[in-house]
């Protein structure tokens, strides 16, 4: 299933933060070799979430545009 997120602004900071403190948090765990799935798959979010972001801040621009 698959959800979109507006991830404009300060949702998208928090978001990101987020998952880099508990991919950190993960990585310095004594069972890093447990995680290391896990660990790729926060990556493969946190690009995702890049991602989304920038094709929402490009639909916003031409929005703005096209009203004007």
């Amino acid at each position: 299933m698959r959800y979109n997120l507006n991830v404009s602004g300060r949702e998208y900071k928090l978001i990101r933060a987020s998952l880099v403190n508990f991919q950190r948090s993960l990585t310095v765990s004594e069972f890093d070799e447990d995680f290391g799935s896990l660990i790729d798959e926060l990556d493969e979010c946190y690009l995702k979430i890049t991602k989304q972001q920038k094709e929402q801040l490009k639909i916003k621009i031409k929005t703005k545009w096209l009203k004007k």
